[in-house]
């Protein structure tokens, strides 16, 4: 009843501070309940988020959040649409390459500053040579101020899809200043950070957000331990890929102990993006040991040895990185000789460490000894970046947004882990692939235009796909009119009760 009330405090002396008490409190009470006339969402998640900046590599559950605390200029689509944000209108220049974009009047940011032309100017200029922006940007020759309502990008070569492009997460309006000190979290978007520790994130409606108003007043989420055994009827997110060991891609908000039929609040959908595997340039494995063992690790070897693990499988083979792309076909060849030992590299994330273990374990009865190194998210794409992740295979993810085809775009363009695996010849080859895509073809236009690309990635052995995460959601009694989103999680500025 306590917690139900939102009085933490008290409920914890209650119970002599019994963290794991708590922790199973809190599941047992997640949901929606109004107080006071307010809607308060609480939610259970199985690890702390990392600083919630647009500026910084991201997990997929921080992108999702993202996109609650701020907006960007436009949004975009799965399918290249893009509509307004922010900016209400814009206009493309064919023959000059610039972009003007028009902002709504009385625009501000969370802490109560003006988020004008001139803030969004700096912004930009100052991302043109932040690390990880160079080559997205590398054509954006200035930015300019037109008037305090109108920004104009200056491009030196066409890109007719651009206001898609800034319709990213990492493209996100900001203060200026929060690139440097981010001691506070200021954002433009729906939901303002009130807390954001070890133990709790807890997001307030923004009242003064351009768009409609959300209709929750607050959402709290508690970081919480995977217990061994949830206890019956347990409400729990999970909302990141396989952070519980018995499961390989679990990602959902459910109640357990009872099988919920689709029509009482089921939604279900196959991720965009997958689980993959890189070949690292630097081994220098020839090409003929590349291909033999994308033939032996294949994705239905690695399932097999996850099921006898006892390992739930949420998630089904993936063939190419998204699941309507076609299957690449390649010639079998006779066994190869392989090296005596092989190093991987995987981030600290449940399902890419359990198919670590697949791998090794395959690996090692075709006679190859291997070993695993483990880093944290952060390290591991600080290694990429500074070109030192040196292991023969690399395990990583790509998780993409609800703007569909750039975030696959951008993945492909400038992903630090992606384009270190490769040779300098072959992330040359790739890049100019994609600026000739990016010069040529509209929003819409992008995945088809990709398809082949990657396909030609896999043929040539350069990666190798190996799951598509299925996302579901079961909310049955607990929240009204939710939909699933690109992340899968519940799509919390629609949350809603009649009570």
């Amino acid at each position: 009843m306590m917690i139900s009330e939102g009085k933490y405090e008290k409920a914890l002396a209650l119970i002599d501070n019994d963290q794991t008490l708590f922790g199973q409190l809190l599941q047992n009470t997640s949901g929606a309940t109004r107080r006071e006339g307010q809607l308060h969402v609480q939610l259970t998640y199985r690890r702390p988020f990392s600083q919630l900046l647009p500026h910084i590599p991201q997990r997929n559950s921080e992108r999702f959040l993202l996109r609650q605390i701020y907006c960007c200029l436009t949004k975009c689509d799965e399918n290249g649409i893009v509509t307004p944000q922010l900016a209400h209108h814009w206009t493309y220049n064919e023959e000059r390459y610039h972009w003007r974009f028009y902002l709504r009047p009385q625009l501000s940011f969370h802490d109560g500053s003006v988020i004008s032309a001139k803030v969004i100017a700096e912004l930009f200029t100052q991302l043109k040579d932040w690390p990880g922006y160079q080559k997205e940007l590398a054509h954006m020759e200035s930015t300019s101020v037109i008037n305090p309502h109108c920004v104009e990008f200056q491009l030196n070569q066409p890109d007719p899809g651009f206001a898609g492009l800034i319709a990213d997460t990492r493209y996100s309006i900001q203060p200026v200043s929060q690139l440097f000190t981010p001691t506070v979290i200021v954002g433009s978007g729906a939901f303002q950070v009130q807390e954001h520790s070890d133990k709790r994130l807890q997001l307030q409606a923004f009242d003064n957000y351009y768009g409609c108003r959300a209709l929750t007043d607050t959402v709290t989420v508690w970081q919480v331990s995977p217990q061994k055994d949830d206890s019956f009827c347990t409400t729990t997110l999970q909302a990141d890929i396989a952070q519980d060991k018995r499961s390989v891609c679990s990602h959902y908000l459910s109640i357990n102990g009872e099988n919920i039929e689709a029509d009482n609040g089921q939604q279900t959908r196959i991720e965009d993006g997958c689980l993959l595997m890189l070949f690292n340039h630097q081994a220098d494995l020839p090409i003929l040991q590349r291909k033999y063992l994308s033939q032996i690790l294949t994705t239905e070897e690695i399932m097999a040895y996850l099921i006898n693990a006892k390992n739930q499988i949420e998630a089904i083979p993936a063939h190419n990185l998204l699941p309507t792309w076609i299957k690449p076909f390649g010639i079998p060849i006779t066994q190869q000789p392989l090296p005596e030992k092989l190093t991987i590299a995987v981030f600290k994330h449940q399902a890419l460490m359990d198919c670590s273990e697949a791998i090794k374990e395959i690996l090692n009865h075709a006679g190859v000894k291997c070993q695993i190194n483990l880093y944290s998210f952060g390290d591991f794409h600080d290694k990429a970046g500074a070109n030192r992740l040196n292991e023969d295979l690399i395990l990583t993810s790509l998780n993409l947004d609800d703007n569909r085809p750039t975030s696959a775009f951008r993945w492909l363009l400038s992903n630090p882990v992606l384009h270190q695996s490769l040779t300098p010849e072959n992330s040359k080859w790739l890049s100019k692939e994609l600026i000739n895509i990016r010069h040529k073809s509209p929003l819409t236009e992008y995945l088809r235009e990709l398809e082949p690309i990657a396909t030609a990635m896999i043929s040539e052995n350069w990666l190798l796909p190996l799951f598509h995460h299925r996302q579901t959601l079961h909310f049955e009694g607990i929240l009204k009119g939710v939909s699933i989103t690109a992340w899968g999680w519940p799509s919390i500025q629609e949350i809603w009760s009649e009570d």
